[in-house]
């Protein structure tokens, strides 16, 4: 586990970049917009840069210390393919689920990293007795992918898995 110390200082590292990126651009940065990005970006250079761009084209006029920061295009992808499975379990939706994964793939977005964000956004408004079987089902098919097979069938099984647990969740819940 990292110190507090050693956070402070990749956020630190990562403003510098940013605010020397945007003087090259000739975009103002207002330290305190650095500081949030630095912080959504999860100490990656590279989505930190990202994120300042996606700021800028959302508000060309100028950015302000008090915007939100925009998330990738990908991690939205996610969050509404998350939505979707939360909403409907039904062959038809793992189908769409399918397809959302192989478009994933296709834009290069790496399998383990589509799994994590997609525990995550499933597990955000998840009730709390579920979360530990979610997460070791995600374990399990993440080592999977680390195997080295084809990475969209293991993302679709835990898709699948999580549509099954879900499903007999709430039958069990509301009958």
């Amino acid at each position: 586990m990292q110190s507090n110390n050693t956070k402070f200082k990749f956020t630190n590292q990562i403003c510098d970049v940013l605010k020397t990126v945007a003087r090259k651009e000739q975009i103002t940065l207002p330290d305190e917009l650095a500081v949030n990005i630095a912080r959504e970006s999860s100490r990656n250079l590279r989505r930190a840069i990202l994120m300042l761009e996606a700021c800028h084209v959302q508000k060309r006029d100028g950015l302000t210390a008090d915007m939100p920061v925009q998330k990738t295009d990908w991690e939205l992808y996610i969050a509404q393919l998350a939505q979707d499975i939360a909403k409907e379990q039904s062959p038809q939706k793992l189908m769409a689920a399918r397809e959302k994964l192989y478009e994933l793939l296709v834009n290069c977005i790496p399998a383990t990293v589509i799994l994590k964000t997609l525990v995550a956004e499933l597990t955000r408004n998840l009730d709390h007795d579920l979360k530990p079987e979610i997460y070791e089902w995600a374990a399990f098919y993440e080592h999977r992918i680390a195997l080295g097979s084809k990475e969209i069938f293991h993302l679709e099984a835990f898709v699948a898995k999580f549509m099954a647990i879900y499903k007999k969740y709430l039958n069990d819940m509301f009958g």
